[in-house]
C-alpha cells in the first residue's frame, strides 16, 4: 500500500469528495502523485496562454476552477474542484518523457481510476462519472481526441 506525500494531500483536499475517494482508494494500489487540483483564474490563464489549456478560465471555465460545493444534506462543504491531474510515481523516471512507454503509464493508471470510479458509482459511494484528458469524448478510442491531456481527469454528471 502506498500513500500521499504532504504535496499531494495538500492538492487533494481542494477536490471535490467524489474525487478524494477515488484517489484514496487508487493510492492503496498504485503510487501516484496529485499535481494540481483547484486552481486560480490567474493559473488557468497562464495554463491557456502557453498552450497547456484550451479554457483560459475566464470565457471559459475550467473544472479545475473552484467551486462551491455543498453535500447531500445541502451543508456547504467548500469550494472545490471538479477536476485533477495526477501522474504516476515511480523512483528515477521520468512520467513527461514523452516515450510511448511512459504514456503507456498514464492509460494504465487512468484504466485503473475508470474501474474505481465505476465500483465506487455502482456501489454509490460516489455520485459523478469521470471523463478523462485522454478521452474526451468517452468512447474508448483516443486517436479522435485533438488535446491529450494525459494526467487529467474530471467529474461529469451522471
Amino acid at each position: 500500500m502506498y500513500n500521499f506525500g504532504k504535496s499531494s494531500l495538500s492538492k487533494l483536499e481542494t477536490t471535490h469528495p467524489d474525487i478524494q475517494l477515488i484517489l484514496q482508494t487508487l493510492i492503496k494500489v498504485y503510487d501516484f502523485s496529485i499535481l494540481e487540483g483547484a486552481r486560480s483564474d490567474t493559473r488557468q490563464m497562464q495554463l491557456y496562454n502557453e498552450g497547456k489549456s484550451h479554457l483560459d478560465g475566464v470565457t471559459k471555465k475550467s473544472k479545475h476552477q473552484p467551486v462551491d460545493v455543498y453535500d447531500e444534506d445541502n451543508m456547504f462543504i467548500g469550494k472545490l474542484s471538479y477536476a485533477v491531474d495526477i501522474m504516476p510515481w515511480k523512483k528515477d523516471t521520468n512520467a513527461f518523457s514523452g516515450s510511448r512507454f511512459d504514456d503507456a503509464r498514464f492509460y494504465f493508471m487512468m484504466g485503473l481510476v475508470r474501474a474505481i470510479s465505476i465500483d465506487l458509482l455502482n456501489k454509490g459511494l460516489i455520485n459523478h462519472k469521470v471523463r478523462f484528458g485522454l478521452d474526451w469524448d468517452s468512447d474508448d478510442v483516443f486517436s479522435d481526441s485533438n488535446f491529450h491531456d494525459l494526467p487529467h481527469f474530471e467529474l461529469i454528471e451522471v
